[in-house]
């Protein structure tokens, strides 16, 4: 494993990639699963997924809002689990993330409470943690980690504010060192509170090979941009990189950022309460396009969404190399989650339920069965109380790719590299503990094409005569990895 600044493609290159992705296979419009429920609590609010044991089968860490405590949930193959330790977390815990707090490697987790403080769980390694606490001084309201440094080490960055979703509120920065001693080392004020928990993301969003973020408060999203030297040393600091003010919006409820046409730089996708007199409370998802230099253009809509939307998400669901939007579709007639399959311009076909009765409260995606396609995991308050759960929803017919290599390891998988004249098609995959966002196609120390996904599907003109193909990994906080076959092309 080795770290460097990433590099991007040219949109060009981009919709190469994205054209052929499938390769003339038929991606199913209409993507079933099947379920799995897992009780965890009664209250839960939360989860995460990594490899908390190492054992190459991805795990999940979830947080119960009434119990006061995290479960962890071990993967036992084929995307099924099995319970394993409970750990006591502060007072009403509202969100959880992994990282890797020290230089051991071994998977760490944050979860942030509404008594403010953050408790940080140090991974043993074998699905085991030690605890200790970090003192806040507001009230969190969201939490994401990222390597803001460069370091090897996550930062973690909240949203803390002086009542619970109200008031003054601030983006603040806690770093570690080696030994995951935290300390404050940022605060920036906010022009206003966030209405729900966990409307934080973050990304590249001007693609400097920085990790930025991105808070959305009541009726703007507001993206920072991360400045911060690359050195090894000093500290995480931000500065004000754009503001987003949806139309004729009363209340952003949710977003998320993905790559939906073919430019390299992430997106976004906002989605708000538009008229809350409105007893039907319609919601709109609107998408807004990156220009490439973390600045952002309204697309247009999400055609059909309504209801009590919530907790949005962006993962290619059919396996065409084009990512889809989820959606927690919190309906007034039936609880769902709902997906819009991308076209790759920024544009999304109608969104269809997935039938679940149950109230989701956070959604991530993620192939739990190594089997290539992207599977759906989420909280769930069920109706009836005493029986909330964790759902896993496996994917049963998107198109199928390259099966990944274990997430014990940040590793790459290469499983086929056929050629043709002037041609080189590769399928590719990549996984880590924390999931891999990112796999590069490189010929002869040149980057033709990238997918922003654990899966790559690519054909790609090369001259004939012997080559270095290169397929390179990038894991969700930017560590990377790579390896190089060597192949003659007619």
């Amino acid at each position: 494993m080795f770290r460097k600044t990433a590099t991007f493609l040219v949109p060009a290159l981009m919709l190469a990639m994205m054209s052929i992705a499938s390769l003339g296979q038929a991606a199913p419009t209409n993507i079933t699963f099947s379920k799995q429920s897992y009780t965890t609590g009664p209250l839960t609010q939360g989860l995460v997924s990594g490899d908390f044991n190492n054992d190459g089968k991805p795990d999940l860490a979830v947080i119960d809002q009434e119990a006061n405590h995290v479960s962890i949930l071990l993967g036992t193959g084929g995307g099924l689990f099995t319970p394993g330790i409970d750990m006591p977390t502060g007072t009403q815990p509202i969100q959880i993330v992994s990282g890797t707090f020290t230089l051991t490697g071994k998977q760490d987790l944050a979860v942030a409470n509404l008594d403010k403080t953050i408790t940080v769980y140090l991974g043993h390694g074998d699905g085991t943690f030690l605890a200790e606490t970090i003192a806040l001084q507001g009230v969190p309201a969201a939490l994401v980690a990222a390597d803001f440094l460069n370091d090897g080490l996550t930062q973690l960055v909240d949203v803390e504010c002086t009542q619970t979703n109200a008031g003054t509120c601030s983006l603040n920065v806690y770093q570690s060192d080696a030994h995951a001693l935290f300390s404050r080392s940022l605060t920036i004020p906010l022009p206003g509170a966030p209405i729900d928990f966990g409307l934080i993301v973050s990304e590249d969003f001007n693609i400097d090979g920085k990790p930025d973020v991105a808070i959305a408060t009541k009726t703007q999203v507001l993206v920072f941009k991360n400045v911060s030297s690359f050195n090894g040393t000093g500290n995480v600091k931000f500065t004000p990189l754009t503001t987003i003010t949806p139309p004729n919006t009363s209340t952003i409820i949710g977003f998320t950022a993905g790559h939906f046409n073919a430019g390299a730089a992430p997106d976004l996708a906002i989605e708000s309460f538009d008229n809350v007199n409105d007893t039907n409370f319609p919601n709109t998802d609107r998408v807004y396009l990156n220009t490439g230099t973390g600045t952002f253009f309204l697309k247009g809509q999400v055609p059909g969404t309504r209801g009590f939307g919530h907790n949005l998400g962006a993962a290619d669901l059919n396996g065409d190399g084009i990512q889809d939007l989820l959606i927690e579709g919190k309906d007034i007639r039936a609880d769902s989650i709902q997906y819009a399959l991308g076209r790759g311009d920024g544009t999304f076909t109608t969104p269809v339920n997935i039938p679940n009765g149950e109230r989701t409260t956070q959604l991530i995606v993620r192939d739990f069965s190594l089997d290539s396609r992207h599977d759906l995991a989420f909280t769930a308050n069920n109706p009836l109380p005493g029986i909330e759960a964790t759902d896993v929803l496996l994917n049963q017919n998107a198109l199928t790719n390259c099966a990944p290599p274990g997430s014990g390891t940040l590793a790459v998988h290469i499983c086929t590299a056929p050629t043709a004249t002037n041609s080189l098609t590769v399928k590719a995959a990549g996984n880590s503990p924390n999931g891999v966002k990112r796999v590069e196609l490189w010929v002869d120390g040149s980057k033709l094409t990238q997918a922003f996904s654990d899966q790559l599907n690519a054909k790609v003109a090369v001259a004939a005569g012997t080559h270095q193909v290169t397929i390179v990994g990038v894991d969700l906080y930017d560590a990377i990895v790579k390896k190089t076959i060597t192949v003659t092309v007619p």
